[in-house]
Order: C-alpha cells, then sequence, then structure tokens
C-alpha cells in the first residue's frame, strides 16, 4: 500500500491552504510507534470549521483519485478522512501530535496514548487487540492523565481494565 502517496497528496492540499491541519491516526499511526501490521486502508483527521469546510476538503482529495464509500481511493489506498471534532480523543491527540517520519515524510502522527484511548472509545474487535499493541509503549503517565481529562464517565477506564487487568 502506498502510504506515500497519500501523504504527498496531503501534503500538496495543506500547501495549497484547502487543508489547515491534520493528522496520521488509526492503524498507521499505531504501526509508527508499535510494529507493522496488515492494515487496508490510511485514516486522516482532519482540523475543519464546518461541514462544508468538511465537503470542500473531501472533493478535493476526491479530485486525486475515486471515491469508494466513505473513502477515497489514492493510487490503490482507500483513504479515509473524517473530522477531528467527532471525538474530544481526536481533538486532544492533534493538540499532542508527535512528527514522525512516514514512509519518508515527516507528518503528524497520533500519540500512541491518543490511539489507545480511542481504541477503548470505538472498542470493536481490531481495536481490542490495538489496545494491548499500544499499552505496550505508552507512557503510563500520560495515559493516566488522558484517563483522568478525557474519561469522564468511566467507561473507558473499564473497558481498559477488563482488557488488560490493569487499572487505568
Amino acid at each position: 500500500m502506498p502510504i506515500a502517496d497519500v501523504l504527498k497528496v496531503l501534503k500538496q492540499l495543506k500547501d495549497e491552504g484547502t487543508v489547515r491541519d491534520y493528522l496520521v491516526f488509526g492503524s498507521v499511526a499505531a504501526m509508527v510507534h508499535t510494529r507493522p501490521f496488515f492494515t487496508k486502508d490510511v485514516d486522516i483527521g482532519i482540523a475543519v470549521e464546518s461541514d462544508a469546510e468538511f465537503m470542500t476538503i473531501f472533493r478535493r482529495l476526491a479530485s486525486f483519485g475515486e471515491v469508494a464509500g466513505h473513502s477515497v481511493v489514492i493510487q490503490g489506498t482507500p483513504t479515509e478522512i473524517f473530522p477531528v471534532d467527532i471525538s474530544p480523543i481526536i481533538q486532544d491527540a492533534l493538540l499532542h501530535a508527535h512528527r514522525k517520519l512516514v514512509e519518508g515524510m515527516m507528518v503528524k502522527v497520533a500519540p500512541p496514548e491518543h490511539l489507545l484511548l480511542e481504541a477503548l472509545r470505538v472498542f470493536r474487535s481490531q481495536d481490542k487487540g490495538r489496545v494491548f499493541l499500544l499499552d505496550d509503549v505508552t507512557d503510563r503517565e500520560k495515559l493516566r492523565s488522558l484517563f483522568r481529562r478525557l474519561d469522564s464517565e468511566g467507561v473507558l477506564g473499564r473497558r481498559y481494565q477488563g482488557l488488560t487487568g490493569k487499572a487505568p
């Protein structure tokens, strides 16, 4: 999967001013912090102020490939973009993103602690497995801080403890 092709398109969109800010999320971001594994797409969180702005970005991204459901396929790589405000965890991840080298390009990548919390929020079977991968590379104090700030109802903490047997 040519992830670099997707990242080049996003850089171009940022350079031209179509995209203000973005970060790599999901499986690709998890691989940056852990180890390579199979993923079928690239997830990109985009900072937007309105649905109209998001649709403008989506249409511009679509000019580089073809739309397939909620994704744009760029050079054979399904690319799912979403507004970062779909989750307070993702919004916070953009503010605390790490700059990492991904396929030869420096990009903002969600920190492992945010990826772990978002996996707990979404809680699909593949997300449960990702919790274990990310748990090995998280900064425990940062993770505890995120649980305090972003898990006011304790749902994520209970899911974490149920999966890992560890207190959040």
